[in-house]
């Protein structure tokens, strides 16, 4: 995979972290409601465990492609 490709899944994995792992945490604060923060619409321990664990995989995720990125 060349450098733009890697670059474009980094973004993407990037806005997928935030609005899937940051989003639903912040929203709870501040009373939101996102449309497509899919953790909030699970039942109350689940939704932040989820959050967590997306935040947690996106950072190993960006991780991994930041090394691909680094060979290519």
């Amino acid at each position: 995979m060349d450098r733009r490709g890697i670059e474009g899944l980094q973004a993407g994995v990037f806005i997928v972290g935030i609005y899937e792992g940051v989003v639903p945490l912040v929203s709870k604060v501040f009373d939101w409601r996102p449309f497509l923060a899919f953790p909030l619409r699970l039942p109350e321990p689940y939704w932040w465990i989820v959050s967590v664990v997306v935040i947690v995989v996106a950072a190993v995720v960006l991780e991994v492609l930041d090394r691909m990125k680094s060979r290519a």
